[in-house]
């Protein structure tokens, strides 16, 4: 069963998850993500990249960037997953060795890692200790709660450590593709230079030399979603990324900033999306 902490800790672990997941789901958020790939097939679509994962694949997530999951559901879907908040790191280390283990996750950005066997094996073990410690936290006193959650973070640190160690390594990646993957990469590196102007199917078909229909089913079949829904979520967490930096800019100008041509549409979708209409947001941003 995963277990998963509540968001008011810095720390959120979600170990050995097995829920399936109901069709490709857009998100993004503003803590950084560890994501560690265990069992299944799955492609995932993180900012602008296409990745075809496999079991011992490792990645690390910057805040607010677009993500998306498309697990096979024919096969069981077990992933771990860590989100924490990079202030509680500065909080608790000095500020040199703080930025020290966050640089993979700022200057990397959305990296995997290829984990070796011998890599997954330590990694296994040590998120095997967090969870334990984390029930521990769940089915003690208080006392000893504190005392497990203050062994759960130092392990969290362990971890941190690990993963600078392998990134001070030469990456270990999977860069070749086959021409349907290089293909719907090409389609999403399109959308990410062209998501603010007026985007049709023919543009991009044109664009790519391929046809229409063949580029519509492909990127669907790939990443479980459609060309469109996936730029305008794009445009959406865009919107979203600039709301929190500039909460004073006026909602119908970043509606056109991000490359929507009406305002209603673009306030239909980020309710839809968000949660929440963009006023609300923007002023939500504008109050932190």
């Amino acid at each position: 069963m995963p277990l998963t902490m509540q968001w008011q800790q810095p720390i959120e672990l979600s170990y050995k998850d097995r829920r399936p997941m109901a069709g490709a789901q857009f998100h993004s958020h503003a803590f950084y993500e560890i994501y560690y790939f265990q069992e299944g097939e799955c492609n995932y679509l993180i900012g602008d990249k296409l990745m075809i994962l496999h079991p011992g694949d490792l990645i690390l997530m910057h805040g607010m960037t677009l993500h998306c999951p498309n697990p096979s559901p024919n096969l069981p879907y077990v992933r771990s997953i860590i989100h924490f908040d990079p202030a509680y790191v500065h909080r608790i280390l000095q500020l040199e060795s703080a930025s020290v283990l966050l640089r993979p996750f700022e200057e990397l950005r959305n990296i995997r890692i290829s984990l070796n066997e011998q890599d997954q094996a330590e990694m296994e073990k040590l998120l095997s200790e967090m969870s334990r410690l984390h029930e521990q936290k769940i089915d003690t006193h208080k006392a000893a709660a504190i005392t497990a959650y203050d062994r759960f973070t130092l392990r969290f640190f362990e971890l941190l450590h690990l993963i600078r160690g392998w990134c001070t390594e030469p990456i270990r990646d999977r860069e070749h593709r086959s021409h349907k993957e290089q293909h719907v990469q090409n389609v999403i590196t399109y959308l990410e230079d062209h998501y603010i102007e007026d985007v049709t199917l023919e543009h991009i078909a044109s664009a790519l030399h391929l046809t229409k229909p063949y580029l519509s089913n492909l990127f669907k079949e790939v990443t479980g979603t459609t060309v469109f829904k996936y730029l305008y979520n794009r445009r959406i967490n865009q919107a979203k990324m600039l709301f929190r930096l500039e909460p004073e800019r006026m909602v119908s100008d970043v509606c056109q900033a991000v490359g929507f041509q009406h305002l209603a549409h673009f306030s239909r979708l980020f309710k839809a999306t968000v949660g929440s209409s963009p006023e609300t947001y923007r002023k939500k941003m504008k109050e932190q």
